[in-house]
């Protein structure tokens, strides 16, 4: 067999390992192996093509591919990934109908590709070759269609938890907010009541000094009041729901990083994402900007008070509930958090930096959007003097 791209000679042991042909012997699958051809292909290669016809079978031996599937509106939706040893297209071997997703390649990668015509005249001749590759098939059709129940299972618990966990937060900041909004507009209140009575019993011109502390007064916390709601609206927003979209999680933190230098150019933080290979991720950008956006706030005025500093961003494969997912650690290496503060740290306006104008809303806004529309869990680990470590863990397709 020769390599498309390269002409080199490949060996039959290629398709070792993999699911389909494993109740194959070392000559049937070197037999099948001399049919097909491998190739390689860059980032963004359309492999396969929905409503195309089926006329074969891939096996990806390097690599990830996206698949997607086209929804009434025209768009594209994912349905998931495929890695290394994986096949698609596997039903163009019986039926040749047509394809029902396409595929594309989400990073650089190396594909054996097995016509149908050139594996129907090897098998043939070989009733037995023909029952191993139905069986074959009929085993990964009855995993698929497990994994699909258990997978949507698991989601819909995941979804009941993040409703639960958004409840008792919802709860919690409804009823900080009303502790915040009292002082302030009690203030107002008082303030007004003192005009009133100015108006009534007063001198008939009142001059520019009487209403100088009053009106001071009013604005300052009529100001407080419009941000704390303001502030508010943020955890709600945490829960609308954005379209989907295929991405490398990696550049997209990195993309996140940028936007916060951009926005917050006064901020003395720098942020850095550990390299490494790309990690295919069905999700969503502003969701993932917004938890982003409130940790490197927080490290900046809480963990350097302030002052220069630098965050680091790492990823790593993990699983979640059975699933695979990522796991992003954003560590600062600042003043830490004492261990009374750490239960209570994504409750809604809990801070211990009230004087300097913060509101305590950073870290509730990151807990509902990581347990909410991100699927995820966080973990705040940190101490005195030792900097603070924020691990977000989340399924790799939402």
């Amino acid at each position: 067999m020769t390599s498309a791209t390269t002409g080199t000679m490949t060996s039959g042991g290629i398709l070792d390992g993999i699911v389909l042909f494993e109740a194959f012997t070392p000559e049937e699958r070197a037999a099948v192996a001399a049919r097909g051809r491998v190739f390689d292909a860059p980032s963004g290669t359309v492999l396969m093509r929905e409503g195309d016809r089926a006329d074969s079978l891939y096996v990806l031996l390097a690599g990830t591919v996206r698949v997607v599937r086209s929804d009434p509106f025209g768009g594209q939706v994912e349905v998931g990934f495929r890695r290394a040893g994986d096949c698609f297209g596997e039903m163009a071997l019986i039926d040749g109908g047509s394809r029902s997703a396409s595929v594309i390649a989400a990073t650089p990668v190396t594909v054996f590709e097995l016509e149908r015509d050139l594996f129907l005249a090897l098998i043939s001749p070989s009733p037995d070759l023909l029952a191993k590759l139905l069986r074959e098939l009929t085993r990964m059709i009855r995993d698929v269609s497990e994994r699909v129940v258990r997978e949507d299972l698991e989601r819909r618990t995941r979804a009941a938890e993040s409703a639960l966990a958004s409840h008792r937060a919802i709860t919690q900041a409804v009823t900080g907010l009303a502790h915040e909004l009292n002082t302030p507009l009690g203030v107002c209140v008082t303030v007004s009541s003192h005009l009133q009575e100015l108006a009534r019993t007063g001198p008939a011109a009142l001059g520019a000094a009487d209403l100088q502390e009053p009106a001071a007064l009013l604005d300052a916390n009529l100001a407080r009041a419009v941000e704390l709601v303001e502030a508010f609206t943020a955890i709600a927003a945490c829960q609308n729901n954005e379209p989907l979209e295929g991405l490398d999680l990696r550049q997209a933190v990195a993309d996140a990083a940028a936007l916060f230098a951009a926005q917050q150019p006064e901020l003395p933080l720098a942020v850095r994402v550990v390299p490494g290979a790309p990690c295919p991720w069905i999700g969503c950008a502003p969701h993932l900007d917004r938890v982003l956006h409130h940790l490197f706030a927080n490290a900046v005025a809480h963990g350097y008070a302030g002052g220069p500093g630098t965050v680091d961003v790492a990823i790593e494969p993990a699983m979640l509930d059975a699933t695979p997912a990522w796991r992003l650690t954003v560590r600062d290496q600042g003043a830490g958090i004492p261990a009374r503060h750490l239960p209570t740290l994504t409750d809604a306006f809990f801070t211990t930096a009230r004087a300097r104008g913060h509101k305590g809303l950073g870290l509730a806004v990151v807990f509902n959007t990581v347990t909410g529309p991100l699927g995820g869990r966080l973990v705040i680990d940190s101490a005195p003097g030792a900097g603070t470590t924020v691990t977000i863990t989340v399924p790799q397709e939402l």
